[in-house]
């Protein structure tokens, strides 16, 4: 039976899409499908990494929390990304809590297969290694960002996050919570509250329950009159 590619359209930009296809057969060779609906967690952190994970379809998000259950949002990762790579490259606990928010098609290839796969096929580990600094670059920015106060913040993370959801035209519609959000910026649910009622009375954005969207172009030109 001949190989058929299970993302083939993936942006060039993910983990999978950075791979030729004989690397691509090869991950697929290693691993199994799995499909994983909402809330289902798919690695937690501290503990071992049994798989990674390659999402063909779906959405996940990565927190972490701490002793009093408060979470910390760090990531949401889709189609064509990579998630728990870092345990199984170097044997260490999870770092960081991986939970489906959008059901979940998925490649999953035993922990230790990866990394025999990384040091097989140098064209797998080198999209795994500029996966990781990435991220890296990221935690930076981010890093930097919560320096700056909740409102510009949050209207810094509602971009990046419409900009990953959006198609065409220019409204994006992103699947979460006012709570959650308040998570990812770490600032308060007030804060944040206030931050949106802003953001509405100006028609940047609307919301809904367990929704928010978002006019890209507007909220995109509110920023750069900030930084004037």
């Amino acid at each position: 039976m001949s190989w058929r590619d299970p993302l083939p359209q993936a942006d060039p930009d993910t983990f999978w899409g950075a791979l030729e296809p004989a690397d691509r057969q090869a991950m697929t060779g290693a691993g199994a499908l799995c499909s994983y609906p909402r809330p289902a967690t798919l690695c937690r952190e501290g503990e071992g990494a049994d798989g990674v994970f390659v999402l063909y379809g779906g959405l996940v998000e990565v927190f972490r929390a701490d002793p009093s259950g408060n979470r910390t949002v760090i990531a949401r990762r889709g189609p064509g990304e990579l998630v728990g790579d870092m345990a199984a490259v170097d044997g260490g606990p999870v770092s960081a809590t991986v939970q489906v928010l959008r059901q979940v098609r998925a490649l999953v290839v035993p922990a230790v297969r990866f990394a025999a796969l990384c040091r097989e096929r140098p064209k797998i580990a080198w999209p795994v290694l500029m996966n990781a600094v990435a991220r890296l670059r990221d935690s930076d920015l981010h890093r930097h960002q919560h320096r700056l106060d909740a409102r510009r913040r949050t209207a810094q993370c509602l971009l990046e996050l419409a900009e990953a959801e959006i198609r065409s035209g220019e409204l994006a519609t992103i699947r979460l919570t006012q709570r959650e959000l308040a998570d990812m910026v770490l600032a308060s649910l007030v804060s944040v509250t206030r931050v949106l009622e802003e953001l509405r009375r100006a028609r940047i954005v609307s919301t809904g329950r367990g929704r928010i969207q978002v006019h890209v172009p507007a909220l995109r030109a509110l920023l750069e009159d900030d930084e004037r």
